[in-house]
């Protein structure tokens, strides 16, 4: 296994300036107006997420790459609720473009290869917060399956891993859901992979800072315990 290299988490250090996108709003008597909501034209243009395109990678070649979609409000169960609607030349459909996308293999591509390229490419589409933490995810863990034919990957599932929690820190909105009225989170494998891998490699204060986030989700908080418990017992060994 290539040696991990904790200081990925510097992703943090600068955001970029984004575009938050404007949805087409349809009204009862046909006419559009417009209404902010949670979707963004590429991973890069959401506030508080540093994220630079990989060469080779053009999103003006990606099919759907400007679209906009139409805003849909309705009420249900006394609450207002709302829904974006993409109108794609196969017709309207309630999935972004980043939701959509599915690569093709190429010639000498390996799979670990192609699943990098899928994921690259559709960090650059249209879609919402929560399409990009479910592609970075799923790419992970696509990823792990090859990490002993493909050592070269261990890096890349560390790197997105930051990538993950720094976009979910942006957006929490991506992996809550309502239970009977309470606010909860979806499980996120960025967290337990990481302090996983750290773990493995001796960067217990690097496992305990992925740990420390974690807890703002309701989870890691078993780990985030016993990880100070053992740095604090290495540390007064070094003492004496």
């Amino acid at each position: 296994m290539p040696k991990l290299n904790p200081l990925a988490r510097s992703i943090y250090n600068t955001s970029q300036v984004c575009y938050l996108g404007t949805a087409k709003v349809l009204n009862p008597v046909g006419f559009t107006k417009f209404s902010m909501t949670k979707w963004f034209r590429r991973l890069a243009e959401i506030p508080g997420v540093r994220y630079n395109t990989p060469p080779g990678i053009n999103r003006l070649h990606l099919p759907d790459h400007n679209l906009v979609p139409e805003l849909h409000s309705y009420d249900f169960d006394g609450r207002r609720h709302e829904s974006l609607y993409w109108q794609t030349s196969e017709g309207s459909t309630s999935a972004s473009p980043a939701h959509s996308w599915q690569t093709k293999p190429r010639p000498g591509e390996s799979p670990a290869q192609t699943a990098l390229r899928q994921l690259y490419e559709t960090l650059e589409l249209p879609g919402e917060p929560s399409d990009y933490h479910f592609t970075i995810q799923n790419c992970n863990e696509t990823l792990w399956k090859y990490r002993r034919e493909e050592p070269w990957v261990v890096e890349h599932i560390e790197w997105f891993c930051w990538l993950d929690i720094q976009l979910l820190e942006a957006c929490p909105e991506a992996i809550t859901f309502d239970r009977e009225g309470e606010i909860q989170y979806a499980n996120v494998v960025a967290f337990y992979r990481l302090i996983s891998l750290y773990e493995k490699e001796g960067y217990l204060t690097e496992a305990l800072e992925v740990a420390r986030r974690a807890l703002r989700f309701n989870q890691s908080q078993p780990d985030f315990e016993s990880l100070q418990e053992r740095i604090v017992q290495l540390e007064a060994e070094d003492a004496t």
